[in-house]
């Protein structure tokens, strides 16, 4: 299935990996991760832009980290946090609702087209998000929303003084020894040509707004404007360092010990618990299968969570059958599709895992 994929064209390469009963059991790569100027061949340790995975694995994470340490809670109200984030109907919106996109915030604004694409910017981005007018009433209903993670991450910084990037190095990347997961600090020009001179690096789009391939640093563009360094997108990680992050949640929700600590048990049943926004698969930070048309299949157990990467990355996890899927792909490059073939092959995907281990029971 996944070199069908490659040879359709639906996706120029792809890793994955899955694992069960706490091992992984598949890790593979697929065709290539970059075709222009020259095409060059995925490997299994290929590291990819994860786009809006950062929400979960990164920003969620680190909040649970907060919550667990009782420096954060979750119905505090961000107006108290985040004086910046002042207007309309906004001082009853809480940490909690912006980690389950039930704010009142839009899902997108192109901020960056109003900042210089400058690491001095990013402040100007945050600014903007916290400055937005709520579109609804707070937790009346769920509205996916980069702005509600910008938010978060700049409130992480706020409360921790220190930078989100230096934050997920010291609080999920060392205790977990991941090699590739990492923030490209766009502060420091040799930053991504560090990262390709140290690692297999997927390329993303053949962008318009910056008249070149997009390599080595963060594909999307408010997150770009804010120097590479923001809660929603931004992370750039590799298949092992997802799965190892994946373990570690999964052991910390279930009471396990073995990886280390990076989030305590009770945090994370909160976190990956539905939200109870009315319509709404959201959990904190983290996604639920929609009983039907779910891009994690109809096999998965509709208690698992997860997200997905505008890139093509994806990360679901079933703890309590302690099974998670990996799929790192770069389907926009050189340019976005303009067809669903991915959005048909990715639950496909799923769906060929769960029967291959026996999962028939959602």
């Amino acid at each position: 299935m996944c070199a069908a994929a490659v040879e359709d064209g639906t996706v120029p390469g792809l890793v994955a990996l899955v694992a069960t009963g706490g091992q992984t059991v598949f890790h593979e790569a697929f065709g290539a991760r970059q075709l222009i100027p020259r095409k060059l061949p995925a490997l299994a340790d290929t590291v990819y832009d994860v786009a809006s995975l950062t929400k979960a694995v990164a920003t969620s994470v680190l909040a649970m980290g907060e919550v667990g340490a009782g420096r954060l809670a979750l119905d505090a109200p961000v107006a108290s946090l985040l004086p910046e984030f002042a207007g309309p109907g906004k001082d009853g919106v809480t940490v909690r609702q912006l980690l389950c996109h039930a704010s009142g915030l839009p899902a997108h604004r192109p901020f960056w087209r109003r900042a210089a694409e400058a690491p001095a910017e990013r402040w100007a981005i945050t600014h903007l998000a916290a400055r937005e007018p709520l579109e609804y009433p707070p937790g009346t209903r769920a509205v996916y929303s980069d702005l509600g993670f910008i938010l978060l991450g700049w409130l992480l910084e706020r409360t921790t003084g220190a930078r989100l990037d230096v934050l997920t190095h010291d609080r999920i990347a060392a205790p977990l020894a991941l090699a590739a997961t990492t923030f490209v600090n766009l502060a420091d020009p040799a930053a991504p040509a560090r990262l390709l001179g140290d690692r297999s690096v997927a390329a993303t789009q053949l962008c318009t707004e910056r008249r070149r391939l997009v390599l080595g640093e963060v594909d999307d563009l408010n997150a770009a404007a804010m120097g590479g360094i923001a809660g929603h997108a931004g992370l750039f990680s590799s298949a092992t360092d997802l799965g190892r992050i994946a373990g570690a949640l999964t052991a910390a929700w279930r009471g396990e010990g073995g990886s280390p600590a990076i989030a305590e048990r009770e945090v994370v049943r909160t976190f990956w618990s539905p939200s109870g926004v009315p319509g709404s698969t959201w959990r904190l930070g983290w996604d639920g299968p929609a009983a039907a048309g779910s891009q994690a299949g109809g096999r998965l157990s509709r208690a698992a969570v997860g997200h997905l990467g505008f890139t093509g990355c994806s990360l679901w996890i079933d703890p309590a059958r302690e099974i998670w899927i990996v799929l790192l792909s770069n389907r926009v490059h050189p340019a976005p599709p303009t067809d669903d073939r991915f959005r048909q092959f990715r639950p496909a995907l799923h769906d060929a895992v769960a029967e291959a281990l026996g999962y028939d029971c959602p």
